[in-house]
């Protein structure tokens, strides 16, 4: 997934997705979920627990996919295939383009409200970590 929009002052986090992809059905069972970054050039690492919200119809998705159906990014959505489909055999899928004609989307949206932050710093010298939330934060290790 790739991380298209935050919200620093509201705690969220907002990813763009298929909604034929398995963790959109996943998420929808159970909302909860755990998000790693790492930055080779720091040697940070950053796991953050948060409740999910997939919103797949209405004025946002509709909004927001206006945009996207005019970048190459759009294929993706319009595809006939799931995420995750096995191709035929000697060949891909055939492409859909934005000029196809096809309309209908598998666009959605994955809203994620931060809950809690673990920052992990390696290094040489001492590994540092820090646990943060919404007012508090402390150090783990020094």
């Amino acid at each position: 997934m790739v991380l298209r929009q935050v919200d620093a002052l509201a705690g969220q986090l907002t990813f763009y997705t298929d909604s034929r992809s398995p963790k959109v059905a996943q998420l929808q069972t159970q909302a909860s979920a755990m998000l790693v970054f790492w930055s080779a050039r720091l040697s940070w690492q950053l796991r953050v627990r948060v409740a999910c919200s997939v919103i797949t119809a209405g004025p946002e998705v509709e909004a927001i996919w206006q945009g996207v159906k005019q970048s190459a990014a759009a294929s993706d959505y319009l595809s006939p295939e799931p995420p995750g489909a096995v191709l035929p055999q000697g060949g891909s899928a055939e492409a859909v383009t934005v000029n196809s004609g096809v309309t209908a989307h598998s666009f959605a949206i994955l809203r994620a409200q931060v809950l809690q932050m673990d920052w992990l710093e390696l290094s040489h010298e001492g590994h540092r970590r820090a646990k943060l939330s919404a007012n508090t934060w402390a150090w783990l290790m020094p």
